[in-house]
Order: structure tokens, then sequence, then C-alpha cells
């Protein structure tokens, strides 16, 4: 793998090698260098003290001009090294020539000595063998110095030796032979060593450059990822700006897996992506940072065209039909942030919102980040941010809308929704906090809020006798699918003894993605003894299917049914078929919404027996939900004044409040 990674890069390697080579050729001659002088030196003082005259003061001056040069010339330094690898040989060989030179001049030793005969001859060959060994030792990265100042003075010394006759110098010239072959081959192993020490540090290095460099690609489409569009921002200058980020989200992708298969939707992400590039400004800086998000960041001056102009053309390319699709329509939505510092972070989020609000408009739509949009976000951070606090202060809190009979008007159930008034934002509505909760992972904290909320409002209908009302909460296939809320509830049931025939779970048709683990849940539930209510019912995907489910007890006429009822004959037609239909399956049906009292006639001349909506009351707090069921459970109300205008008025002080 390596080696496909490095192919072409061998000439860096190499020339890498070298400058290793060199730069420890350096430091080697900065201590062999002095150690030589003062051998040499010594040998000097020897000569002197022996009579030596004029010729050894010679021999030392050549020696030490010659460890001078090789001294100097590991002072001198190449300018830029990394591109001239010639130079870098040149040099190399420079320091072999001068070692040749200072081997020529150790050779002289044999003159001082005549042959190596003198009395001195032993030391002599001592600091000669000395003086080889150590050139061996500091200079393995380079074989040719030491080799070449070593061979010829211990050459010589060998004929020398052997020229004197007997078995003990023949003995002595063989061991000096054998000392400059071993020496020889140290070298070379020496330099062998140091050259793939050398190569496998810069192949390591080419390699993690090589998996650095990938690791900032998409595979797929060869554009950078997210990494690497990181990379690429932290390089910008703000004095380039300001900059355009357009943040681009395919519609209809997931069709086009599911129709057509994976290899086709990466065919097409791949075409995506060449479009794209054929329309960016140049210079751009494009990224696929997700499965079929596609991220266009430049400076605005860069481009002939506003950022308007330009995401309109890239929609319109995108959604350019592909002769592959013949059953889908591919499309994209554009999110732009325009921004004077390239902050990613900052950029993407801002543009993620922009694209989310071009997604609400349809497909093929873009939207620019504009003030208003920037409120948005504020108002949603500082939700998210002081959801926690909300919850545990208690601002969040649960009030409770009265299900109501339409026929004698006795309150029969409530369902607990969620109020929070913000202190800053107000009237923060439930969708808001509910999406704010799984954002911030504080979803399983609100819902364990909730419940108990309801459960201590069955608690205070019990001890009022009300045994027979019921408190309904909301849960999403979601919420059930993702943790663990069946444990938490028949957990929570079974500590405070609370009877579950008083409780109700609405369950709205958002359809989830493990169906099985969503209705085992939704099983311990029932079993249980909570009444299971299929909520928002007409508006899902799944409803006939549903009433299928045994398990379910009771249905919800969704309130866009049944808002102007009176009005509309076709819904009144539709609002029969599911009364109609949930009594052919013994199933409970009550409608939500009801406004008017007109509404309420017409849902009890079709047979629904409960309702709930501002007609009745508005959310309420607990303690007012509780004094409102017992004043209509009260014998000494009549009927007919639950419905006069002003006692309407009177009753509902909170019915501005989203139900």
């Amino acid at each position: 793998m390596a080696g496909s990674i490095l192919e072409g890069q061998g000439g860096a390697v190499e020339a890498g090698i070298l400058r290793d080579q060199l730069a420890d050729l350096r430091k080697g001659v900065f201590i062999s260098m002095p150690i030589g002088t003062v051998l040499s030196a010594l040998i000097l003082a020897v000569q002197m003290l022996s009579g030596g005259g004029i010729a050894a003061v010679l021999w030392f001056a050549a020696v030490s001009t010659l460890n001078c040069a090789r001294i100097a010339l590991a002072l001198a330094r190449l300018g830029a090294p990394d591109s001239r690898p010639k130079a870098v040989r040149n040099r190399l060989s420079l320091y072999g020539m001068l070692a040749f030179g200072s081997g020529i001049a150790w050779s002289c030793l044999a003159l001082l000595t005549n042959g190596y005969t003198t009395p001195q001859a032993s030391l002599y060959l001592i600091v000669l063998a000395g003086t080889s060994a150590g050139s061996v030792t500091y200079g393995t990265s380079y074989a040719p110095a030491s080799i070449n100042f070593i061979t010829l003075p211990l050459l010589i010394a060998v004929g020398c030796i052997a020229a004197k006759g007997g078995i003990e110098n023949y003995v002595l010239a063989f061991t000096v032979l054998l000392f400059l072959a071993g020496m020889v081959r140290s070298a070379m192993l020496g330099q062998s060593r140091f050259r793939e020490t050398s190569r496998l540090k810069y192949e390591a290095r080419a390699f993690a450059a090589e998996m650095e460099q990938n690791s900032r690609r998409d595979p797929l489409t060869n554009l950078l990822n997210r990494h690497g569009l990181e990379h690429a921002i932290s390089r910008l200058g703000s004095s380039d700006g300001p900059f355009v980020a357009m943040l681009i989200d395919l519609d209809g992708f997931k069709s086009v897996n599911d129709t057509y298969g994976h290899n086709i939707g990466d065919g097409l992400l791949v075409k995506v992506a060449l479009r794209i590039e054929d329309h960016a400004p140049k210079g751009a800086v494009i990224a696929r940072i997700g499965g079929d998000e596609f991220v266009l960041l430049f400076p605005a001056g860069a481009s002939l065209h506003s950022p308007e102009a330009l995401a309109a053309a890239i929609i319109a390319a995108i959604a350019n039909p592909d002769p592959d699709l013949a059953s889908v329509r591919v499309g994209a939505s554009i999110g732009i942030y325009q921004s004077d510092k390239p902050k990613l972070t900052d950029m993407l989020l801002r543009a993620d919102f922009a694209l989310y609000a071009a997604k609400r408009s349809g497909r093929n739509e873009y939207c620019l980040f504009d003030a208003e949009l920037d409120e948005a976000l504020e108002r949603k951070h500082c939700i998210e941010r002081d959801l926690r606090s909300a919850i545990e202060a208690g601002t969040l809190c649960s009030w409770f809308q009265p299900l109501v009979r339409l026929d004698n008007y006795a309150v029969v159930g409530f369902e607990a929704l969620l109020r929070w008034r913000h202190a800053i934002h107000g009237a923060i509505s439930p969708p808001e906090i509910v999406t704010a909760a799984r954002e911030t992972g504080l979803l399983s904290l609100l819902t364990e809020t909730v419940f108990r909320n309801s459960c201590a409002m069955i608690e205070d209908l019990a001890k009022a006798g009300r045994n027979d009302v019921r408190v309904a909460m909301n849960l999403s296939p979601r919420e059930l699918e993702a943790g663990n809320v069946d444990d938490m509830i028949l957990d929570i049931v079974k500590a405070r003894n609370v009877p579950t025939a008083m409780l109700e779970i609405e369950i709205t048709e958002e359809a989830p993605v493990d169906r099985d683990r969503v209705d085992e849940k939704v099983g311990r539930l029932a079993d249980a003894g909570i009444s299971i209510v299929l909520d928002d019912f007409g508006t899902g995907f799944s409803t006939l299917v549903s009433l299928k489910d045994s398990r379910i007890r009771k249905i919800k006429i969704d309130k866009d049914f049944v808002r102007d009822l009176a009005k509309s004959v076709e819904d009144q037609a539709l609002v029969k078929a599911v009364i109609d239909l949930g009594r052919t399956l013994g199933i409970e049906v009550m409608a939500e919404g009801v406004e008017t009292d007109a509404d309420r006639m017409i849902l009890r001349s079709l047979g629904c027996t409960v309702a709930q909506g501002f007609l009745f009351s508005a959310a309420l707090p607990r303690h007012e939900a509780l004094a409102f069921d017992a004043r209509l459970s009260s014998t000494s109300v009549a009927a007919e004044a639950l419905f006069d205008p002003a006692q309407i008025a009177l009753r509902n002080p909170h019915s501005g409040s989203a139900a």
C-alpha cells in the first residue's frame, strides 16, 4: 500500500536521504576533526622528543590544514537544500575528496617512521588504528568519507610491516589488513542502515502526508470533506471577504437510492458535484459534508452574479432531468449566508437555518439568511439555552384542557399540554418546546416532567372522587422508538400507585423507523391498563392500518376537519364516516378543535359523543382545571349557560393560549 501511495515520490525521498547524510556527516566532523587534531599533535610531540625535524612539523601542518578545511566545509551551509539534491551530492563528494586528502597525509606516517621501523612505530600504528576507527564511527552516514580516509594509510602500513619479514610481522600485517576490511565493511553497513532508516522516515512522512490529504477529500466526488473544508477556510484571510457560503441539500435523493439503488445514487452525487463545479466562481471552495449536502464557499467579489442568481442557476442545473432517472425528479434547496469573516461553524449554522427556511417554501428554492432569520435563530438558541432551567424551575409546566361530553356536558377527561412563558420571548408553542428538547437531548426529561404532572393531576382527581375522569398525555412514535419511555411510565405508575385506568397515551401518526420496537412498547403500556389513543386522526399516512390495532381504544378527529365543520358538507361527510367506522370497530371517537356552538351541534348530530376545544375551555393550570371540573359537575350549573358568550369569556381567561 505504501508503495502505491509513494509512487512518483522516490526523488523527494532520495533528496531527503542525501540531506540527512550531509547533516549527520557535518555533526561527525565537529567531533572527529578535533580528536584527529589532538592525536596528530601527540604524534608531533613524540617526533620532536625523539629528534624529529621539519618533516614532522610539515606533516602536522598538512593534517591540520585538511582538518580545518573539513570543518570549514561543515560550517558552510547550502542555500535551499530542499530543492538542490545535486548540490548535496556535490558537497558529499567534496567531503570524500577531503577525506582522501587526509588519508594521503596520514599515509606519510610511514615516511616519518622509516617504514614503521622506528621504536615509536607501534605507538603510531595504535594512533592510526584509533583514528581509523573514529572516522568510521563518526562517519557512518556516508561510507566514502571514512573509506577514502582509512584505506591508503592502512594499506601502506600493511606493506611496510610485511616488508620487514618474520612471522610476527606477517601476523601483524595480516591483522591490520583484517582491521581494514572490518572497517570498510562497517562503513558500508553503517551507510546502508543510515539510508534505510532515513528512507523509512521520509516514506512514513510521505505516507502520513498522503493520508492527511486523503482525509480531506470525499472519496466519491473528490470534493473536500468537512475536515478539508475546515482546513481550506483556515487558510483564507478576512481581507478577501466578504464571503458567501451556500449550503446545498438535494430534494428527493432518498427516492433515488430506494428506487434505483445506491450505485445509481452515488453516480448522481458525482454528477451533482460536477454541476456545482461548473457554476462555481473561480477559486471557490467546494465540499461534500454529508450524504447529499454540499457547501460552496467563495469571496463575494469572485462571482459575476449575485448570490441569489447563482443559487438559482445551481438549482436549475441540479434539477435538470437525468436520463438515468426516468421516474424520479431530484431538485435542490439552498441556504445562503454572507459574512465578512470565514468562520466555518458560524457560516454553516446560519446557512443551514436559511436552508430549512427554503425547504419550508417547497422544492427547488433558495433563501438568504437575513435579519429576520437572524432574529429567529437567536430566539431558537435562547429557547434551547433556557429549556433545562425552565423544566427544573417549573416555569415550563403542563396545563390541562377539558374533554367534554356533548350530551350532558360532563368533563370526562383532560389533555396535558405544554405551557412555557419565556421571560424574553413570551409564550413558546409546544412544537417549539419539543423541537428544542429533541435538539438539546432533553426530550426524555421533558416527557418525564409532563408525565409526572399528569400523574399529579390524576392523584388530585382521585382525591376529589373523580376516578372516572382520564388524563391524556402526548407521545410521538419517535419518542417511543428512541428511548425507554415505557419503562419510565411503568416505573412511576408503580412507585406512585397511579390508577392506570385514569391514564391515556395519545400517539400521533408520525411514522417510526422501527415499527416493531414501537409496537412492543405500546403493547407493554396497553397491557398495563393504559388507554392508547390515536391522535390527529386523518392527517397521517397509516390511518386505516392503525385502526386494525386492537390496542387502540380511542381516536381523535383532527381539528382541521372540525374547525368550521358547520360550513363544510365534505368535512361533515368525512367526520360521519370516521364516527361510523369507529362505532363499527368498537373504538371511541372524539373531536378536537371545537370553537363554535354550531360545530358542537353538528358533531352531536353526527354521533360524536366527546369533544374538546375553546368552546368549552382552553388549557388551564391544574388548580383551575380542577375547579372547572368541579363547577361543571355541579348540578347548579344549567347546561344552556355553558354556551352563553359572557360565561365562556369569564370561564376561559386563557383562551388566547394555543391549544
